[in-house]
């Protein structure tokens, strides 16, 4: 039964609010001295950890606990609610500090309370969200505390603060706050539900605020999209086995502790191995998995499916077995061991112990992984996009419109590898690994050369054990009803016969004279390089014709200001400059992609020749260099004249 889950960071300690500090800043003594913790029903969590509060929220603090909203009168204090809001739109960061930023719009809240002699029972604040977003987790438990007449007055510093959207200003302000008697109080731009006659200049600053969230949201996704065309990383975090360069926020370095695992990772993949084995050697081994491995690293990422630093307290019933509770609560029967010092595995009846919930590699993050570009050097951005400035929902983009910029920071993975492993998720398709995690080395390799179907490979039992046949897998399915291919072949034999025939192609390649050598490798550079050079030409081109452009409209802006033009022929001309920039971009998005496609199918074909040049006589075949070698192996039925079987190869590799 469990008890209790605990994460790390969680206080629960009883102490309400630590003494002055001479050590604390001038804002911290000064809001310590205005703000009776004792009264507060609830805070929020940001702002518990910058003052040291300990106190815990009100369990009932959302609930209504009388029928009617309270009238204010005799000696009664108007209860209040301070919202504070920080957000990059507003500048309000001071510095970079967020807890100085916070601090300040606390301290003149505050103080202001103090003055009108009112009563601060909760307060809410988050940083780095839009006035634009409903559904910002503490504005929305704000107005639940309103909605239950928990309190008369909601303070902020403007109207802004509150909401930048007119849709919220209508529906609370005017009209929900009305209905709850709260009165609405912004400070600086002086908004008061109470003052009649100030409707109307809180609606023109609703509609001014929105209109300010629009244009800044149209001109930041236009500014992104452009560092993300030009190769500039706009993430919030480094991909795993990369870290953002402490030079240049926007490029991204290899981390080698971390890459080691992705070199790893693709290697054992490309040689064979499965999800399920990958999987197996990094829990074994406690590899930290990529979440993990950032918060180690100091990183402030976080994932809502991981169970970094998570403990359960469990109490044993009766027939709970170690490994039973392993299980169910997805632990490990030795870190249970080990955390609690148990001395067996015996376990009794009521006891209580501390179940560990170690971080584990998954099918998914290992298959996100070995699909991510980034690990060739192409920067891969724009796979989703919010739904508009007021909706923050993300929704995915077709992958034919992502923004690839290739050669944008140093691969941790070859080109060789990836094709192999790229090689290995086209062909997958209803491949299994075997019991033991391996895939075999014909997996998705081998079709009929009657039906066109795969080639399955099966075990029989003989005299001396098993013996492994591959046979078409659609005579199988139908009992023969489709296919005539009737006679399996044995593993052994088809083994041996490829073999032979890769050992033939590379007896041919060390055949070659050394005329024919060289000419083989002229073939790989002659039209790729001028195709190359005509697109870098014609690259370069927009990027110059941008760059005129974008000077064109910085002297437009100054004709504006002296007057030299309208607003008329600012706005046409201005539209103009935007749209043909934006053609520019993605031109030149366009034109990356076929010169990345143009020097992939020309390490293709150098990556050949260097396959040659690896391998001198082979004794024995493997995945990775069936992979390397061999596209398709047709097998055909046995002409009953001659009693021979059609057998043919589709190569990867071609010197003719």
């Amino acid at each position: 039964m469990i008890l209790n889950v605990y994460r790390e960071g969680v206080d629960k300690s009883s102490n309400v609010l630590k003494d002055i500090d001479e050590n604390d800043s001038v804002e911290i003594q000064r809001i310590k001295e205005l703000l009776n913790a004792f009264e507060l029903e609830y805070i929020s969590n940001n702002l518990r950890y910058i003052l040291g509060i300990k106190k815990e929220n009100s369990l009932d603090c959302f609930e209504k606990r009388v029928n009617e909203y309270r009238v204010i009168d005799g000696d009664k204090k108007f209860r209040v609610i301070l919202y504070i809001r920080l957000s990059v739109e507003d500048g309000d960061i001071i510095d970079g500090d967020v807890s100085k930023s916070i601090r300040n719009q606390l301290l003149y809240l505050l103080t202001e309370c103090k003055s009108r002699n009112w009563e601060v029972v909760a307060i809410f604040c988050e940083e780095g969200i839009s006035g634009a977003d409903d559904n910002r987790p503490e504005w929305l438990k704000a107005l639940k505390y309103c909605e239950c007449g928990n309190t008369e007055i909601f303070l902020c510093k403007s109207q802004s603060r509150f909401s930048r959207s007119m849709e919220m200003i209508e529906k609370y302000l005017h009209k929900e706050f009305v209905l709850w008697n709260i009165r609405f109080v912004g400070l600086v731009d002086n908004t008061d539900t109470d003052v009649q006659g100030n409707k109307k200049t809180r609606q023109i600053n609703g509609l001014v605020n929105e209109w300010q969230v629009e244009d800044q949201s149209i001109n930041t996704r236009k500014i992104l999209k452009n560092k993300k065309t030009n190769g500039l990383y706009t993430g919030s975090f480094a991909p795993y086995g990369y870290k953002k360069d402490p030079k240049d926020k926007y490029r991204l370095i290899i981390d080698e502790p971390a890459s080691k695992v992705v070199k790893e990772i693709f290697s054992m993949y490309a040689a064979g191995s499965g999800y399920y084995l990958i999987c197996k050697k990094l829990n074994e081994e406690k590899v930290p998995t990529p979440t993990e491995y950032k918060k180690m690293q100091g990183s402030k990422y976080y994932c809502s499916h991981s169970a970094v630093n998570k403990r359960v307290t469990y109490k044993v019933e009766k027939g709970d077995t170690l490994e039973k509770i392993a299980t169910e609560t997805h632990s490990v029967e030795k870190d249970i061991i080990e955390y609690n010092h148990l001395e067996s595995n015996e376990l009794k009846e009521g006891q209580v112990i501390i179940i560990p919930i170690r971080p584990t590699w998954n099918y998914d993050t290992i298959r996100k992984i070995l699909k991510d570009e980034t690990y060739i050097g192409t920067l891969v951005q724009g796979k989703v996009e919010g739904k508009s400035y007021k909706d923050k929902t993300q929704i995915k983009i077709p992958e034919e419109k992502w923004i690839k910029v290739p050669h944008c920071h140093n691969a941790i993975i070859d080109k060789e590898t990836w094709e192999l492993v790229s090689a290995r998720f086209k062909n997958r398709g209803r491949t299994r690994p075997t019991k033991d995690g391996e895939v075999h080395i014909f997996s998705k390799k081998v079709y009929c050369g009657c039906c066109g179907k795969t080639f399955q490979r099966n075990l029989c039992h003989v005299k001396d054990g098993k013996q492994a046949y591959m046979q078409c897998r659609e005579r199988k399915r139908t009992g023969g009803f489709i296919c005539t291919n009737d006679k399996a072949i044995r593993y052994d034999d088809l083994e041996n016969l490829v073999l032979e025939q890769i050992n033939g192609q590379i007896e041919k390649y060390y055949d070659m004279s050394k005329i024919e050598k060289q000419y083989y490798e002229k073939k790989v550079d002659n039209d790729i390089d001028n195709n190359i050079k005509i697109l870098e030409k014609e690259k370069n081109n927009c990027t110059s014709l941008i760059n005129k452009k974008q000077r064109a409209l910085t002297m437009l802006y100054d004709d504006r200001a002296n007057g030299v033009i309208d607003v008329t022929e600012f706005s046409l001309i201005k539209n103009q400059y935007s749209i043909d920039i934006d053609e520019y971009n993605k031109r030149i998005t366009q034109i990356s992609k076929e010169i990345y496609e143009l020097e992939k199918s020309k390490s293709t074909k150098k990556n050949q020749e260097e396959i040659f040049k690896k391998y001198n006589k082979l004794d024995k075949l493997t995945r990775v260099i069936i992979d390397e070698f061999i596209d398709k192996i047709y097998i055909g039925n046995i002409d009953p004249e001659t009693k021979t079987r059609q057998f043919r190869i589709i190569w990867n590799i071609n010197l003719d």
